[in-house]
């Protein structure tokens, strides 16, 4: 018994060292996570949260609700490489159900025929590109540099990204997808919709191949 209790302070002991070692995010209302900061874009800090050292799941933070990253040297080990994030990606998209749908350029909203609940995770991947004009072509994540436009569902997300709604309710707030493979946890039920982020739709042409894990 007392061997078993030695072996547990141990593995407490080691585990926690591990997560010593990660960058630490800290909000603005002084929650902290124990990770590794993966990127920023678009004004929101993606941020790979850890759980006993070691990858548990992707969390976004808007800029404006953290309040300092403390950053740790990593360790050699620690490092995913993209192989490696892929590899994760996959992990988490293991049992769920596959949906792949065709998101044209020149539609503004999609009904993808998948509902989701409150709670869910949802996980995205996707391939292809479109033009938003004539001229300017783009990938999910749309166009840089940014323009600012109200028409757009999402007026400060670029033009011509991937984006996603739950419902047709004035509470359906569209979200920013891009080429994100990280889950979605979703705050509300009802029928998933993919959508083009664009004011003009006139002139857009080309599509993108989405496939849906949920």
């Amino acid at each position: 018994m007392k061997k078993k209790i030695s072996l547990f302070i141990i593995l407490v002991f080691f585990l926690s060292s591990l997560a010593i070692r990660a960058d630490k995010l800290i909000t603005v209302n002084r929650q902290e996570y124990e990770g590794k900061m993966e990127a920023y874009k678009f004004g929101t800090i993606y941020f790979n949260v850890y759980k006993f050292g070691k990858m548990y799941r992707t969390e976004r933070f808007p800029a404006s609700e953290v309040w300092k990253i403390e950053f740790n040297e990593p360790r050699e080990q620690g490092i995913e490489s993209s192989f490696e994030m892929e590899a994760i990606y996959k992990k988490l998209r293991r049992g769920k159900r596959v949906h792949k749908v065709t998101l044209n350029a020149a539609t503004r909203w999609l009904d993808t025929g998948v509902t989701v609940r409150i709670g869910q995770e949802v996980l995205f991947s996707s391939a292809g590109c479109i033009y938003i004009d004539k001229s300017t072509q783009v990938f999910q994540d749309g166009q840089m540099p940014l323009n600012v436009n109200a028409g757009k569902p999402l007026s400060n997300q670029p033009t011509g990204a991937i984006i996603a709604r739950v419902g047709t309710s004035s509470r359906s707030e569209p979200f920013y997808v891009g080429a994100d493979k990280a889950p979605f946890q979703i705050a509300q039920k009802g029928n998933l919709f993919l959508g083009i982020n664009d004011f003009d739709f006139s002139d857009n042409s080309g599509s993108f191949e989405v496939t849906i894990y949920y």
